[in-house]
């Protein structure tokens, strides 16, 4: 579905986008997106102003040497090395906020999947290695171990159902090695990182929201629902968050 008029969430998305780039003296490039990429760019903010918040300073990592424009990576199939990240640093930690990232997971080495965005220690090694079950072997499967990952995020510009709820509990068990570990603080607003979070576009009825907050009081993790129509901010005052304190295999 391509994008025909920027009404709405569409128009935040885009406006953001601006300000980012004339922020780091990026350049912005206008053209036509898909609704879902466009839904994933605006998550993806979010999350850097998440960490703004929280006291870390951003810089632009991995620009086009030639337009030094960002280059977003929506689909799984691109190698990460070749696109922008943003790291982030704070008197303690430093990090970085990537797109498509593929984990493989602690809990089997043949489970591997692609989320959205990941949060990963600063220099984690993307590694890549040829597959003869994948791309026929001609590409190589470039991943993290699931270990390294500090939170695993998904966008979905989709209406939320329970099936989509309840499937995140998924990536929790299998993207997060700290949480089968049990190395983590869990705590509402007052942790360093976001917990790994599901973004939902549509709204949810009253019956899912009561399933929401069952979850969420459940796991470390959030469901925000409705962000096709509401604010893109991860710290308010009136919102309960959830966040983490965590330790990874990689000193942070």
């Amino acid at each position: 579905m391509i994008i025909d008029s920027m009404d709405g969430w569409a128009k935040q998305v885009k406006a953001s986008m601006k300000r980012f780039a004339k922020k780091f003296g990026a350049t912005y490039s206008k053209t036509e997106r898909q609704l879902a990429a466009y839904f994933e760019i605006g998550c993806f903010f979010s999350i850097v102003e998440f960490y703004e918040q929280k006291g870390f300073a951003s810089s632009l990592k991995n620009l086009d040497s030639k337009t030094n424009s960002f280059r977003y990576l929506t689909t799984p199939s691109g190698n990460p090395n070749n696109f922008s990240y943003v790291e982030m640093a704070s008197e303690f930690e430093e990090i970085e906020i990537r797109q498509q990232v593929r984990i493989c997971s602690h809990v089997n080495a043949e489970i591997s999947f692609t989320p959205d965005i990941v949060v990963i220690p600063k220099d984690v090694s993307i590694e890549g290695r040829k597959d003869k079950d994948y791309a026929g072997g001609k590409k190589k499967f470039f991943s993290v171990h699931s270990q390294d990952v500090i939170a695993a995020h998904e966008c979905k510009s989709l209406p939320p159902f329970p099936e989509l709820l309840v499937s995140f509990i998924g990536v929790l068990i299998a993207a997060h090695q700290w949480y089968e570990d049990d190395n983590y603080e869990w705590q509402e607003n007052d942790g360093l990182h976001l917990a790994p979070t599901l973004f939902v576009g549509g709204s949810a009825r009253a019956l899912h929201l009561r399933m929401i907050k069952a979850l969420m009081d459940s796991y470390p993790v959030n469901i925000l629902t409705g962000m096709h129509d509401g604010s893109w901010k991860l710290i308010n005052p009136d919102a309960a968050i959830n966040t983490i304190d965590i330790e990874t295999s990689v000193d942070i």
